[in-house]
């Protein structure tokens, strides 16, 4: 999310296109979900689920993975997909567009330190989701 917000910020300030940096988001996110859910026979999601799953990180491998559940069409998932993605990456993206100024005058304020201030959000999460994993596999062992 940081990586977007900070492409928005590009595309704000007119070094992006900020209708080519969604279209990018959305083909690579697109091309996750298919690879999650590669191997079922028919998928697709419920239009809801899909669409909010996308905004948590926790979610959104999940609902590709139950995408065959549904006995959907390619095409159903597809479009699903599409919409969530171009609603996820335009919330995202639009946002740094909007605050392009505040992000630009921050990071040429604090200069490296911005790295850390996106980082450190990341490797907190890494950490985190480190641990509810290595609980989950302690639970099913016993």
């Amino acid at each position: 999310m940081p990586a977007l917000l900070g492409a928005g910020a590009l595309a704000g300030n007119g070094r992006r296109s900020l209708a080519a940096t969604i279209a990018i988001t959305v083909v690579a996110s697109l091309g996750a979900d298919l690879t999650w859910s590669a191997g079922q026979a028919c998928v697709s999601h419920l239009g809801a689920f899909q669409l909010s799953a996308r905004f948590l990180p926790e979610l959104n491998p999940i609902a590709a993975g139950m995408a065959g559940a549904t006995r959907s069409s390619m095409r159903h998932f597809v479009c699903r997909g599409t919409v969530s993605a171009v609603t996820w990456a335009g919330a995202w993206i639009g946002c740094g567009y909007l605050l392009s100024a505040t992000v630009t005058a921050t990071a040429s304020r604090l200069g490296l330190n911005l790295i850390v201030l996106f980082l450190a959000p990341v490797g907190l999460y890494l950490l985190f989701h480190r641990a509810r994993r290595r609980a989950a596999n302690r639970l099913v062992s016993r």
